[in-house]
């Protein structure tokens, strides 16, 4: 079905494609899906509510009702652009994760004397089922490549669909090294021991986050059960003393 005939512009199309790319969902029919999901949800949502409020909630007065339909149609609007949010922050974070391990297997590779289209061939086929979705992201970089395209296009055409700025700049790093004829292998590995860098950097800024994050649950149930435990005695000897 287009999207067009259910109201979506060539513009908001264009848009919603990049962002359910990022999300991970390669389908041609992806935006007419969403675009169907949106419209079911925006008619069954505010159906159920008033439904629901029939029966359970007919001494309401009108204004109660009015606002109750107006918030689960614009949850119903919002729900759905949600979830593809966070489905690409999730995405990102594992590309994050698995792309200095991707990066330092391509190092591997062109240093063993492969070329640069064989050596993302190799390392496409040796990346493990953690990085799944990278994986099938660099498997349409190989069907583009095949099909005529550029290595350079088509890592850029990649970094697009990751939507991730480590890949980008990897583009731009080969692309500059081609054009410049410098040593591949050299600049690779000058990038591949940047984003360790950073990949550690991010481990320690997590980890530094981390007590002020456990401020909260240990005061409110770490440290009253230790109260408790220390207490407890001198309050039964008290209560025994007491008694006698």
């Amino acid at each position: 079905m287009d999207p067009g005939s259910l109201g979506v512009d060539a513009n908001a199309q264009r848009k919603l494609r990049k962002d359910l790319i990022r999300a991970g969902y390669f389908n041609a029919d992806a935006v007419s899906i969403f675009t169907i999901v949106r419209w079911v949800l925006l008619v069954a949502l505010p159906a159920t509510g008033a439904v629901f409020i029939a029966i359970f909630a007919a001494h309401w007065e009108t204004t109660p009702k009015v606002a109750s339909a107006a918030i689960l149609f614009i949850l119903a609007y919002y729900l759905p652009r949600a979830f593809v949010s966070r489905r690409q922050r999730l995405l990102q974070d594992r590309y994050r994760i698995v792309f200095p391990d991707f990066l330092d297997m391509l190092v591997v590779c062109v240093n063993a004397g492969l070329s640069l289209d064989a050596a993302l061939d190799r390392v496409t086929r040796e990346l493990g089922s953690d990085a799944a979705e990278l994986r099938a992201n660099l498997d349409l970089m190989a069907g583009e490549m095949r099909a005529g395209k550029s290595t350079v296009e088509a890592l850029k055409d990649c970094a697009e669909r990751l939507g991730l700025a480590e890949a980008r700049a990897l583009a731009t790093l080969l692309q500059q090294s081609i054009e410049l004829g410098t040593d591949i292998a050299v600049a690779l590995t000058t990038f591949s021991d940047e984003m360790r860098d950073k990949r550690m950097a991010r481990a320690e800024e997590k980890a530094a986050a981390l007590p002020p994050k456990l401020t909260f649950p240990l005061a409110a149930f770490i440290f009253p059960v230790v109260l408790m435990v220390i207490l407890t005695p001198v309050v039964l000897k008290i209560m025994k003393a007491s008694a006698n």
